[in-house]
Parts: C-alpha cells; structure tokens; sequence
C-alpha cells in the first residue's frame, strides 16, 4: 500500500509544479518539440531517448526549482541572504537544463527537410487553423492559471 501510495503523492508533487508558469511553459514546448519530432523528422531511437530525456531532465529540474521555493517560502518571507541564494541556485538550474534542452532540440530537430515537411504540411488552411488553436490552448493553459490565481487573491483580499 505504501508503493501505491508513493504514486499518488508523486502525481500530487507534479500537480504542484504544474501550478508554476515557467513548468506549464516548459511542458508546452517540450510537447511542441517531441510532436514536431514525430511529424516531421526522422529520429533514430537513440535519438528519441536524447529528446525525451532532455524534455524530462528540465520539467524534473524544474519542480525541485519549485520545491526548493516553496520550501523557502515556508522558512521565512522575510528578504534572507542564504535563502536568496538557495533559490538563486535552484532557478540557475533549471535555466541550465533548459540551455542544454534547447540545444539538444535545435542539434536533433533543426533540418531543412524536416522544415520542408513542416511547410508542405501547413499549406492546407485547415492544419494552419488546427495549428493556431493549439497553440492558443497552449498559452491559455500557460496565462489562465495566473489570472485567476490573481482573481482570487484580489477576491480574498477585498473580504
């Protein structure tokens, strides 16, 4: 029961880290990456491996990020040295992971016939259409959360 257990507070850890914007942004352009991958390119399986081990190295480093904030949320609001430093580290990180990430991505994905194929692919306005609202999705899945986060706080503060 307790491995069962482990499960859940690990889907309750990612729905945690799901709550920050850089994680949500991440996660979007991780998932653009690998569908352009799948679509337009031609990968070997060792190179799906490297893309999705990149894809999941930053989204993993990027809840510690958001562990090691909360966490020092907890100990104190108050401005602190050591602490500045700890999520100063822990943000530096994830913008490591995310540099190294995107150069796996533009060393694996960046072809002219892979960018061929992505043209010809669009040329029909109903894939552009499908395209832009995917992509609408995806930003409203990024912003949305922060509004009403904001709407709340308002809300709550107002009473």
């Amino acid at each position: 029961m307790k491995f069962i257990k482990s499960f859940y507070c690990a889907g309750r850890g990612i729905a945690e880290a799901a709550k920050g914007r850089n994680f949500r942004i991440m996660l979007c352009i991780g998932a653009l990456a690998v569908l352009f991958a799948k679509m337009f390119c031609e990968l070997e399986k060792a190179e799906w491996a490297v893309l999705m081990l990149a894809c999941g190295a930053v989204l993993s480093v990027e809840a510690v990020n958001t562990a090691v904030e909360n966490l020092s949320d907890k100990v104190t609001r108050k401005k602190d040295a050591l602490i500045g430093k700890c999520k100063d580290c822990s943000a530096g990180a994830s913008l490591i992971a995310s540099i190294f990430a995107a150069a796996v991505g533009i060393k694996l994905l960046w072809s002219e016939t892979a960018f061929e194929r992505a043209v010809e692919y669009f040329s029909e306005p109903i894939r552009i259409a499908v395209l832009a609202v995917v992509l609408v999705l995806m930003i409203l899945f990024i912003v949305l959360p922060e509004v009403v986060k904001k709407r709340y706080k308002a809300e709550n503060n107002s009473l």
